[in-house]
């Protein structure tokens, strides 16, 4: 079906904004301090489509576009775009043995304790730096390269703090492998964002025969939903 995703995958360009709240203040003799407040680090992503899309191919998207608006929660999946190299998996391990692999119920912090490891060899990599790890809805970012070892499991440090509690091993979805929790009453594969739009712009139609190309006023900009 045709959605939020699809004006993704029809995007001439993506930015992408996973900062943290940082604020800076230069003093009068040219020192710079720093403060931070400590926020869920939401992913936001502004992309917008390119304006040669035939409006005859694509009213089925509309319709889906707006009956989410700018209101409700949509979900951004990469993997299924050209836009995969953005959470594409650096690792060793195979699609069938990452779905394998759980999370463990001693994930906390902006620690992510994953077992059910495969047998491969020990300095085999589980996940490299930049690798994106999905648990429950929300994704994660790998800070450091994490090698299989000898144990059964293994911890690997991301980005932001542990925004869900589990009470259960759950099933791994690490870049474009894995299958996730239900979003919105659908499953995906690889990691997929919930997101609300905060830009969501107007179209016009550029005649042509017998159709209409689309042209959009300006970008979607997305805003990961946090509960």
């Amino acid at each position: 079906m045709a959605d939020i995703s699809t004006i993704l995958a029809m995007s001439e360009q993506v930015t992408i904004m996973d900062q943290r709240l940082v604020g800076q203040a230069i003093s009068r003799n040219q020192r710079i301090s720093t403060s931070e407040i400590v926020s869920v680090i939401p992913f936001q992503f502004t992309f917008k489509p390119n304006s040669y899309q035939l409006y005859s191919q694509n009213r089925s998207l509309l319709a889906n576009l707006r009956y989410y608006d700018k209101s409700l929660e949509q979900y951004l999946n990469f993997a299924s775009t050209g836009w995969v190299n953005y959470i594409a998996y650096q690792g060793d391990m195979t699609s069938i043995q990452i779905a394998a692999c759980q999370w463990q119920t001693a994930s906390s912090g902006q620690n992510l304790v994953l077992g059910s490891l495969p047998s491969i060899s020990s300095t085999s990599f589980i996940v490299k730096a930049g690798d994106f790890c999905q648990v429950d809805r929300y994704a994660y970012i790998a800070t450091a390269d994490v090698m299989r070892g000898s144990g059964t499991t293994v911890t690997i440090p991301v980005h932001r703090t542990l925004l869900t509690t589990l009470v259960s091993p759950e099933y791994a979805v690490i870049g474009q492998y894995g299958t996730t929790v239900a979003l919105g009453g659908n499953t995906y594969t690889g990691c997929t964002f919930p997101i609300i739009l905060q830009q969501y712009p107007t179209y016009n139609l550029i005649p042509m025969t017998n159709d209409s190309f689309i042209q959009w006023s300006g970008p979607f900009k997305a805003f990961e939903s946090v509960l």
